[in-house]
């Protein structure tokens, strides 16, 4: 059975179904990551400044 869809088309179909999950990533997951990160950095410097502040008084 021979599809009479042009080749063009073929290959347009082909490569959206293909990569239509590439133009929409999942973001959740890197923004939990980065925000565990910041919080990793930041946390030791807050941590600094407070016992600066406890000794000043």
């Amino acid at each position: 059975m021979e599809t009479r869809m042009p080749i063009g088309q073929r290959i347009s179909r082909f490569l959206e179904e293909r990569y239509v999950h590439r133009a929409r990533p999942h973001y959740g997951p890197e923004l939990a990551g980065f925000g565990l990160l910041l919080i990793l950095a930041v946390w030791p410097m807050l941590s600094l400044v407070a016992m600066a502040l406890e000794r000043m008084r």
